[in-house]
């Protein structure tokens, strides 16, 4: 059997420290989002009030406290956006296919606009006329409103240009290694399994995608219970109240609350922290599914990825769990939200595998 690659998925060869540089993007973007929530956590978001400078300046005299988490997120957004720039730049005058130069393209134009919603979560809390212009465009009653749109805004892009950097970092790592071994694996298989294992593969596809979807919806929830203060609104875990579903007609709501919240509120905020949890274990299934079905699969990666987000996914609900045992404890929070993104960047890869590995649906001599 010959196999033939199809040009637009292999132009090779690629530039090594392109690769590497790609990674190294991905791994900075698991970062900010640990930093952001770091500064939610510990409520720094509004520590320094101005944006894009810090009191006025690069570098804020007084480097403590709130401000120094606010400041040091920013120098790690900073940081990003200046290797997205290079990226960006490099793949477009580089050897690389047009759909992955167009992929550099919109994770800068992600990254800016992250970092421009980052400053209009700041500057609507501080700024009267930025706080006006906000209530007005958004149509919310609140500034709080607008400042929790933005932020949650903010942390989608996050993980846009997160999802962008692992697909980017895998496309650019050279496949030639991969391509003998895989049509190897073809050849052994035989023309009409082969057939079978790669309509298989295709469909997959599908499932890889729900999956994406249902993570990318998980941590903008997630995004909303943080930045509405709701990770403690059921305070027991696994248990809703003492039961598997709230009682959401009938919650234990105090109108003596100190923060003076609605049952209206304090009812919406339940239903996303429980809307939360449902679809963690919903996800958690899906990944668990996905394994059993491709540990028999004949592409080694497609098995060690599936693997890996077994073990995070374990890892995730046990640090969802922590968190609300230890009350939000700060590096518990972190570490929830950092596993979070790398289970959306590791679903990203195996969809972006399956991609790389189509090529061998044009095999030939398939013994028909």
């Amino acid at each position: 059997m010959t196999v033939e690659k199809p040009e637009k998925i292999t132009h090779q060869p690629f530039n090594e420290w392109l690769h590497r540089l790609a990674v190294l993007v991905a791994f900075v973007s698991v970062i900010l989002i640990a930093a952001g929530a770091l500064v939610t956590s510990t409520k720094s978001g509004d520590a320094i009030p101005d944006w894009p400078t810090s009191y006025g300046a690069l570098i804020p005299s007084y480097l403590a406290g709130g401000v120094l988490i606010e400041w040091a997120h920013r120098v790690v957004a900073g940081i990003l956006a200046l290797l997205v720039l290079v990226l960006t730049t490099l793949l477009a005058f580089g050897s690389v296919p047009r759909w992955l130069k167009w992929m550099g393209v919109m994770a800068l134009v992600a990254v800016i606009a992250q970092a421009v919603l980052g400053g209009l979560r700041v500057l609507v809390v501080s700024h009267e006329r930025v706080q006006e212009v906000a209530i007005t465009v958004t149509k919310v009653s609140h500034p709080d409103t607008a400042r929790i749109l933005f932020a949650v805004a903010h942390a989608a892009l996050a993980q846009v240009v997160l999802a962008l950097a692992f697909a980017i970092a895998l496309f650019t790592k050279p496949l030639e290694g991969k391509v003998r071994g895989a049509e190897w694996e073809v050849q052994e298989m035989g023309g009409r399994k082969g057939e079978t294992i790669l309509f298989r593969l295709n469909r997959f596809r599908y499932i890889i995608v729900a999956l994406i979807a249902l993570i990318f919806a998980q941590l903008i929830l997630g995004a909303v219970m943080r930045h509405m203060g709701a990770g403690l609104i059921i305070p027991d875990f696994p248990t809703s109240f003492g039961k598997i579903v709230p009682p959401l007609g009938n919650l234990p709501f105090d109108p003596n609350n100190p923060t003076r919240m609605t049952y209206d509120e304090f009812a919406f905020k339940v239903a996303i922290n429980f809307a939360h949890r449902v679809n963690g274990f919903v996800i958690a299934a899906i990944v668990f599914v996905l394994f059993g079905t491709l540990k028999a699969f004949p592409f080694f990666p497609l098995r060690r990825l599936s693997k890996w987000l077994v073990g995070l996914i374990i890892l995730q609900i046990a640090l969802g769990g922590l968190s609300v045992w230890t009350e939000l404890a700060v590096p518990v929070t972190i570490a929830h939200v950092a596993v979070g993104a790398t289970l959306l960047g590791l679903s990203v890869l195996l969809l972006c595998q399956t991609f790389s590995h189509s090529w061998l649906t044009l095999a030939k001599g398939d013994g028909r």
